[in-house]
């Protein structure tokens, strides 16, 4: 019994060695990555690009330097306020006039994080009245949630108000609805211009668009290709009212759904993945740039309002494994645990393998070193095999292990 509650102990020891030692090793070590910063230029119908760190400045693809001023009149759309102060915007551009107004109407400014995707959704929704009257939007008294039906539940009381809620029920399932909801995707916040919703997959991944006005339901079902489904569903509020979302495929196909006719419209654009990448979208009185920012590269699509394709750039970066730190890492530890992921909100286990093969000569030389150390206790080596054998395959997190609570059960 001893002897199995020492092992016990040096199985979580050996966890709490792969979380900490890592961690501690990263924040002693780790050099941050300077990613550049890339907008594309409608004037030199080229791309900006803003570095920071060793090569900081302002440069393009062909490798010209500007200064700042420079720089922003290439961006009239990002800097309009600063140009208007210098008296430098043009007063048209590609045959578009530069009229400030516009310009403001149809710029917007959409990012999506994978932790943004991976993160625990609330249980109920507020859903406000769309033709309320008035100037801002006010938080209902209560909130709904789509099970076997859909329920309003009063934040007050915590009753169910079963005349609302038989309401909207039923229209849903006049219009083809499938208990219950898989995914509920709206704003659910009354810092917005307007409400317009929610958009919600049912079990059978149907999508539909479901609010309020003057406190009836608003239930319209969206006509989806056979067999597309979507991973995560963004909604915007942007002020051109283009889109009511941004939809993500599961096979990575970027869509948006416009307003007022509800056409599905497929972004040209391959492997946008929101479970591994980060997802910039830039919308101008011009152009859409999409940008899909992963470890170690970055990719720009420029398209025209129609959504035809533009302009593209690509840049890439050593990461942070294959860098010097990077490598003695792997040559360290062979895993890494943590609690938490850069790609995720969840609390759990995460388990990083290394990406050498040297961990194991470093595994070896350890068990050496242990094998040494117990010729020296005067220790039977044949009593100690174990401790040998978890040295082999933990290296680092096993020897400080078996050290730490040293076998003592044979002396």
């Amino acid at each position: 019994m001893v002897k199995i509650s020492r092992y016990v102990l040096v199985f979580v020891a050996i966890i709490g060695f792969a979380i900490v030692l890592p961690k501690l090793y990263w924040i002693a070590f780790a050099q941050p990555i300077k990613k550049p910063f890339i907008q594309y230029s409608a004037v030199d119908h080229d791309f900006m690009i803003m570095r920071t760190g060793e090569d900081k400045g302002f440069t393009n693809t062909k490798g010209e330097t500007f200064t700042r001023e420079e720089y922003e009149a290439k961006l009239p759309f990002m800097y309009t306020r600063q140009l208007l102060m210098n008296q430098n915007l043009p007063d048209s551009l590609n045959g578009v006039e530069m009229d400030p107004h516009q310009i403001s109407k149809y710029k917007s400014n959409f990012n999506l994080k994978p932790e943004d995707v991976n993160t625990p959704r609330p249980s109920l929704y507020p859903l406000f009245e769309s033709q309320s009257g008035r100037a801002t939007l006010e938080m209902p008294e209560d909130f709904f949630r789509i099970n076997w039906r859909m329920e309003f539940i009063d934040a007050a009381t915590n009753q169910i108000n079963e005349e609302k809620s038989r309401m909207f029920s039923a229209v849903l399932y006049n219009r083809g609805f499938k208990f219950p909801a898989t995914s509920i995707n709206g704003i659910p916040t009354n810092l917005k211009s307007c409400d317009e919703g929610y958009l919600i997959v049912d079990s059978a991944d149907q999508l539909f668009h479901v609010k309020m006005i003057k406190g009836k339901p608003f239930v319209r079902k969206v006509d989806l290709p056979e067999g597309l489904k979507f991973k995560t569903i963004q909604c915007v509020d942007d002020a051109d009212k283009l889109y009511y979302a941004y939809l993500f495929s599961e096979d990575n196909h970027l869509y948006g759904l416009t307003q007022w006719d509800y056409l599905l419209e497929r972004f040209p654009v391959d492997d946008v993945n929101p479970d591994l990448y980060e997802i910039r979208i830039w919308g101008n009185l011009l152009n859409y740039d999409v940008q899909v920012l992963g470890e170690g590269f970055t990719r720009s699509h420029i398209f025209d309002r129609d959504l035809n394709p533009v302009n593209e750039y690509a840049e890439s970066w050593p990461v942070q494994s294959e860098r010097k730190e990077g490598q003695i890492a792997a040559a360290l530890f062979p895993a890494q645990l943590s609690m938490t992921d850069e790609n995720s909100e969840y609390i759990n286990f995460y388990c990083k393998a290394s990406g050498s093969y040297y961990w194991i000569a470093v595994s070896l030389f350890l068990a050496l070193v242990q094998f040494m150390i117990i010729r020296k206790r005067n220790e039977k080596p044949s009593n100690q095999i174990l401790d040998l054998v978890i040295v082999c395959i933990t290296g680092i997190y096993g020897f400080l292990a078996v050290n730490f609570f040293p076998n003592k059960f044979f002396k």
